[in-house]
């Protein structure tokens, strides 16, 4: 619903405008009628109308220089010009305002009506391109502060390569290549939003002495301080500001300033309080029934929660024990795992893992860390399949068809005659069960493919494209930015850096 301002000094006039508006327009409102020039100046700075019908001749100033002296302050507010005249000079003022039409009184019904839907129109594609360029901003921040979460949880298991630290540089605008790390966490028995509130406000406070960026990780808050400026006063800040949070404690990990090549060095120095802290306190029982949460929450066809879960309890383990204690403990945890899934499922889906054999085999936690992810992303679309034998039939068989024929040219069509159906009411199955449309569920599918087939390095971008089922390796590209936020050849090129 639009705001409509009357400006005229005569009462027929207004009387008029209102009743057409109330009577007759569903999307305009009146909100207002001012008698001259001073007044509306007043009222549409008050106000706020949408759009504003103002009469030339009115007492006071006049309606071009009503406009002159809003329009600086209220430069979206629609104005049309209203005279008993046709006067060229009066348009040819007008025009530097941004007025949006002139019409000569006396106002029929029938043209009002007629500009109030151009005015809606335009108001329309106004409010259209606002809300895009909102989506967008927020979009930027969203993906900003993705970046920013798995840039500073990757430290807490790596040395970034060189790539990756430029990139957050300039992301963030950060001027040096010495960071800290320090972990803070909340102890005592309070809730998790509390907890949260708590790292928040230490975050807010800090930041008025130090510049820093922080992550959540298992519970705890990660704070990476670059050294752009001093950080000698900075424990003496940081323990400042906890101890004002009284009568709340905390456990402080503190590490030293390095340089890119040693960042997980600090972030081991911080871990050090906390990896005391529960060897002391961690019970047989304890453990075990976090194992068990763990795999509950893996079992779960939930990929951003799995992950941030999983990938924090292992970054714990490979901090607190030696690499081969570690290792076992992983190889505890997916024993556990595998014997709560359907060995049936597993078979058909060809999900085959010897956890003993192939875990105890790596010899680096970098080749720890591609191992599970690997591993996780498989066990969410076995997840997936297993959630999906609530669905009905028909969508159960036309997911397996588009598995199975991912590679070929499918339409929703193609794959709706397969199973006698109409378009439609696959295409409204997969909005109702799966949340999403076909050709979406599709192109996530061959993109998943596509990352395969990249980590593997035996096929060549545009040979990766045909192979998954795209006709045209360029819109293969830009299907892949468009839903990964990256290029296929950006994530290669990470890849073999990562290889490095």
């Amino acid at each position: 619903m639009y705001q409509v301002m009357i400006v005229d000094d005569e009462e027929p006039v207004l009387d008029s405008f209102a009743y057409i508006l109330q009577k007759d327009v569903t999307d305009f409102t009146l909100c207002g009628k001012a008698r001259s020039g001073t007044e509306a100046v007043g009222m549409i700075q008050e106000l706020l109308p949408d759009l504003v019908f103002m009469d030339i001749q009115i007492p006071g100033i006049d309606g071009i220089e009503a406009i002159r002296q809003i329009r600086p302050r209220s430069p979206n507010t629609v104005f049309i010009l209203a005279t008993a005249y046709e006067r060229f000079d009066i348009a040819q003022k007008a025009i530097p305002l941004g007025v949006f039409s002139y019409m000569v009184k006396p106002i029929s019904r029938k043209a009002l009506l007629e500009e109030l839907s151009k005015v809606k129109n335009h108001l329309d594609q106004i409010r259209n391109v606002d809300y895009r360029r909102m989506e967008d901003v927020q979009l930027l921040k969203k993906k900003k502060e993705e970046e920013k979460n798995r840039f500073l949880r990757s430290l807490i298991w790596r040395n970034p390569d060189d790539n990756a630290w430029k990139e957050f540089l300039k992301l963030f605008n950060i001027n040096c290549n010495l960071a800290a790390l320090y972990l803070i966490e909340s102890v005592g028995d309070i809730s998790e939003d509390l907890k949260i509130d708590l790292y928040e406000s230490v975050t807010e406070k800090i930041q008025y002495k130090h510049r820093c960026l922080d992550t959540f990780v298992a519970g705890r808050m990660l704070l990476f301080f670059p050294e752009e400026q001093s950080l000698n006063n900075l424990d003496y800040h940081l323990q400042k500001i906890l101890n004002k949070l009284n009568p709340y404690s905390f456990i402080l990990g503190k590490g030293g300033i390095y340089p890119l090549s040693r960042l997980h060095t600090s972030f081991s120095e911080a871990f050090k309080p906390f990896a005391t802290a529960e060897k002391k306190e961690k019970s047989y029982s304890a453990e075990r029934e976090r194992l068990q949460l763990i795999c509950n929450s893996m079992l779960k066809a939930d990929n951003s929660g799995t992950r941030n879960m999983f990938e924090d309890y292992w970054v714990e383990i490979f901090n607190s024990f030696s690499f081969s204690v570690a290792l076992g403990k992983m190889v505890a945890l997916f024993t556990t795992l595998l014997d709560k899934l359907d060995t049936h499922l597993l078979t058909a889906l060809d999900f085959t893992i010897y956890p003993a054999e192939e875990i105890m085999s790596l010899n680096s936690v970098e080749e720890w860390q591609q191992w599970s992810s690997n591993i996780v992303r498989r066990l969410n679309e076995v997840n997936k399949v297993s959630d999906q034998q609530s669905y009905p039939r028909p969508l159960i068989a036309a997911l397996a068809y588009i598995r199975e024929n991912y590679q070929k040219p499918l339409q929703l069509s193609l794959v709706a005659d397969e199973y006698g159906i109409t378009g439609s009411y696959l295409s409204r199955l997969f909005k109702e069960h799966l949340g999403t449309n076909f050709i979406d569920y599709l192109n996530q599918l061959r993109l998943k493919k596509a990352i395969t087939l990249l980590e593997s390095k035996k096929y060549p971008i545009k040979e990766i494209a045909y192979i998954v089922g795209y006709q045209d390796p360029n819109y293969c590209s830009r299907i892949f930015r468009r839903h990964m936020g990256i290029s296929p050849s950006d994530l290669e090129k990470r890849g073999v850096n990562n290889d490095k």
